[in-house]
C-alpha cells in the first residue's frame, strides 16, 4: 500500500506500508480519496509536535467505505461504497478518549485507512473530492460560530491572518452571524472595543484582553502547542470569560459543503489549494508549510 509515514522523526513515502488491520474498535475500512495538510501534519513532521513513530500522517480525508471488521456489507448503519469523512479524535477506546489519527494511531496519508464506526461521517456523493476532505476545518471553525450563535453579542472580530480566519468569518455569515468581521493585524485591535473575540494566533492573547470590553469573552480557536502569555490580572479586572473551541457538529459542517458545492456555501477560491499526488508528498509539504491555500493529496 501506498502511504506516507513517519519513522525515526524522517518523513516518508513508501509503497510497502502494510493494509489496515481491522479490529473490535477499528472496525471499518475506508478507501481514502483526498486528505489534507493542516499545521499539525507539517508540525508532525518537522518534529514540533509529538506523536507515535511508524504510523502513516494525516487526519483529514474523504473517501468510500470498502470494508467491515466482521465481513458483510454493512456495520452500524454503515454500508460499503457510502462517501465518508471523520472525527479524526475518536480512534480511542472510549469517546471520552482523545486518540489522535495521523498522530497516534495510522492516518490518511495512504491508500486505505483503519475506522472506528463511531467517528465516520456521512458525505453526500459529490463530495468525493478535495472539498470532501475539508471536512474537519470546517467542524473546528464551526465551533466558534455554534459558541456565538444564540448569545446576544455585539461586536465580534476572528482575529488572524491565516486561512483559518478566514474560513471561521465565512461559516460565521453562512450561519446567520452577520456581525462577524475580521481583524488581520494587530495594530488595528483597540482597546475595549469587542464584546467577543475568536483568536487564530494565540501570541496575542494579552492584546486580546485589552481589546474586549468588560465581561467580554475570549474563545481560544488555535491549536498551538506552546505555551502563550496571558496576565491574570487583565483578565480578572475585566471580569474576562475564556472558552475553548474545539469542533462543532460534523453533520452540520457536512451540510456546510453539500451547500458549498451547490454554489451557495463557502467561498472556497480562496481557502483550497492545490492537489498532489502522495509520491510528491515533498513538494505538497513545502507548500503547505507556506501561509496560503489548503494543500491536498490524492489517494487514488
Amino acid at each position: 500500500m501506498r502511504a506516507i509515514i513517519i519513522s525515526n522523526g524522517r518523513t516518508c513515502y513508501t509503497e510497502a506500508a502494510g493494509m489496515p488491520t481491522l479490529t473490535a474498535l477499528r472496525n471499518v475500512l475506508v478507501k481514502v480519496c483526498y486528505a489534507g495538510i493542516c499545521r499539525t501534519d507539517v508540525g508532525i513532521a518537522n518534529g514540533t509536535v509529538a506523536h507515535q513513530d511508524g504510523i502513516v500522517l494525516g487526519h483529514e480525508f474523504c473517501g468510500v467505505i470498502e470494508a467491515f471488521h466482521h465481513g458483510g456489507t454493512s456495520c452500524d448503519g454503515w454500508h460499503t461504497g457510502m462517501a465518508v469523512s471523520c472525527n479524526p479524535m475518536l480512534f480511542g477506546e472510549t469517546e471520552a478518549e482523545d486518540v489522535m489519527c495521523g498522530k497516534e494511531v495510522d492516518g490518511a496519508f495512504a491508500e486505505f485507512i483503519a475506522v472506528p464506526s463511531r467517528a465516520l461521517v456521512g458525505l453526500s456523493p459529490h463530495l468525493l473530492c478535495p472539498l470532501g476532505a475539508y471536512l474537519e476545518p470546517v467542524a473546528a471553525a464551526l465551533a466558534p460560530v455554534e459558541l456565538i450563535r444564540h448569545r446576544h453579542l455585539g461586536d465580534v472580530c476572528v482575529f488572524g491572518d491565516n486561512r483559518i480566519a478566514e474560513l471561521t468569518l465565512q461559516v460565521a455569515h453562512v450561519m446567520g452571524c452577520k456581525q462577524v468581521k475580521r481583524v488581520g493585524h494587530i495594530a488595528e485591535l483597540t482597546a475595549n472595543s469587542y464584546d467577543c473575540i475568536i483568536e487564530t494566533e494565540p501570541e496575542h492573547l494579552d492584546a486580546y484582553v485589552r481589546a474586549l470590553r468588560p465581561k467580554g469573552m475570549l474563545v481560544l480557536k488555535s491549536r498551538a502547542f506552546q505555551p502563550s502569555l496571558l496576565t491574570a490580572n487583565d483578565v480578572a479586572m475585566k471580569e474576562i470569560t475564556i472558552q475553548g473551541a474545539r469542533y462543532g457538529d460534523f453533520g452540520t459542517a457536512s451540510q456546510l459543503l453539500s451547500d458549498t458545492w451547490a454554489g451557495v456555501g463557502l467561498h472556497t477560491e480562496t481557502l483550497l489549494g492545490e492537489c498532489y499526488e502522495l509520491r510528491e508528498y515533498e513538494k505538497a509539504f513545502e507548500e503547505a508549510g507556506k501561509k496560503g491555500k489548503k494543500v491536498f493529496l490524492c489517494a487514488e
